[in-house]
């Protein structure tokens, strides 16, 4: 529980200072004063006066703000004139475009660019720090790959129709050498629906095969890795880790069945979930041998419960120069970005169930798993969180940063603004709306 608290905690500090920095840094360049920062809702727990800003860490963390000089309904300051306060407490005024030579000095008071841009800061923050932090994740710890090139050959397939058999080594692709799976795979997808030569190692002879890629349907094309049952990562306080299995010992045994193959495992885990299996492994020189129950998990990918262990396939880690480490961020970073856009858009259109979206509890619960697995693990899913919470602000719904980039674009059309009535009737169905989301994503972890 205490690992969960720490982690969750790390996520929210870091995704929401993130986002409510890129308001404070956008606003300071336009020199708008900021008058608090904000690290979650309600009374004050820390709190520190630098400059004009009020500094806070606050007792509710599920959020933050920044409170911009002007923002409350386009505040007056002293500079003012009287004929402009006069204006400005009219509910149908004008857009409060300052006079000819008046300094800007609220929110409300700058042009609508620079108030677009003050509001998009908080999103494009956290999508810029996921970049970061997936840099951070290659240049310090590297790239986990898969370095086994034997493959195992599915029956009537497109492998094996081209002639390649159960225990090659596939060595070259399109006339490139290949050493990990996933370089196999890049350069299968550039040659996607061609036929191309793969190079193979047989019994220590080198012989080329044409192939017809078709990248729509991997299983038949009948390629998959043969991954020896070695042990790679695993989560603290997992059945294995609980057995006493460590990172790089080998699976001998289970309830008697010979493993030879990390599938093979797999297969025998994912099907007795709950059920205790007896597990034999070396380790170094040593044979031992425990009950593991494999847990339950529910896998999305096939929408069922399985079971599992908690360990990871024998991956490879291997360095990135820096310009590699910054290209495959960037890379990483889109990769989710369009991910989490399909994602949103199948829940929209019903593809995907609703009851699949979480909420802060999912978010807890997540954190712990991934600190388990260790920092890696952690920075990944702050990176997803991060990006996340970034394009979710930029939903037009009122009271999220869209909602009031939206409104913007709207006065700015109407060469007006809204009344203080209508900017709080917008406002309070906008909190309603976000209640309401609250309660259903709350409601779905609860039951899930």
């Amino acid at each position: 529980m205490l690992i969960t608290i720490v982690a969750f905690l790390f996520i929210l500090a870091f995704s929401i200072t993130i986002h409510e920095f890129g308001h404070f840094l956008i606003a300071k360049l336009f020199k708008i004063p900021v008058e608090k920062f904000s690290i979650g809702y309600g009374p004050p727990l820390i709190r520190r006066k630098i400059g004009e800003t009020d500094f806070r860490i606050a007792y509710f963390p599920l959020g933050g703000y920044v409170k911009i000089a002007g923002e409350d309904e386009g505040d007056l300051t002293p500079k003012d004139t009287e004929e402009t306060q006069k204006s400005l407490k009219n509910e149908d005024t004008e857009s409060t475009e300052t006079e000819k030579g008046q300094e800007v000095v609220g929110f409300y008071d700058a042009p609508i660019y620079q108030r677009v841009l003050i509001v998009m800061g908080g999103p494009v923050f956290n999508i810029l720090s996921a970049v970061f932090v997936f840099f951070i994740i290659f240049w310090g710890f590297g790239l986990l790959v898969n370095p086994f090139m034997k493959v195992k050959v599915h029956e009537g397939s497109a492998a094996e129709r081209a002639g390649i058999m159960e225990n090659d080594s596939i060595v070259a692709v399109a006339g490139e050498r290949v050493s990990t799976w996933g370089e196999m795979l890049d350069l299968l997808s550039e040659n996607d629906k061609q036929t191309i030569t793969v190079g193979i190692v047989r019994a220590g002879t080198f012989v080329e095969k044409r192939l017809q890629v078709d990248m729509d349907s991997l299983d038949l094309m009948g390629l998959m890795p043969l991954v020896p049952p070695i042990l790679g990562s695993l989560k603290r306080d997992g059945p294995a880790h609980k057995a006493g299995m460590k990172s790089g010992n080998r699976v001998l045994e289970i309830d008697a069945e010979e493993i030879q193959t990390w599938n093979q495992m797999v297969d025998k885990v994912r099907a007795s979930k709950n059920t205790p299996l007896h597990f034999v492994w070396q380790d170094n020189d040593i044979v031992k041998d425990a009950i593991v129950t494999p847990i339950s998990y529910y896998d999305p990918t096939t929408q069922d419960t399985i079971g599992q262990i908690s360990a990871i396939p024998p991956l490879e880690r291997r360095r990135l120069n820096l310009p590699d480490a910054i290209t495959l961020s960037v890379q990483r970073s889109g990769e989710v970005i369009w991910l989490t856009l399909k994602t949103l858009y199948q829940l929209i259109i019903g593809r995907i169930s609703r009851r699949a979206i979480g909420g802060p509890i999912a978010i807890a619960q997540l954190s712990g798993e991934s600190a388990r697995w260790g920092f890696e693990s952690l920075l990944g899913l702050l990176a997803i969180i991060s990006i996340n919470l970034g394009l979710i602000n930029l939903f037009p719904i009122p009271a999220l940063d869209g909602g009031h980039i939206m409104i913007s674009i709207i006065e700015a059309i109407r060469n007006k603004r809204f009344s203080h009535r209508t900017r709080l009737i917008i406002q309070q169905v906008g909190y309603a709306i976000i209640l309401l989301l609250i309660v259903f994503v709350t409601f779905n972890d609860i039951t899930r």
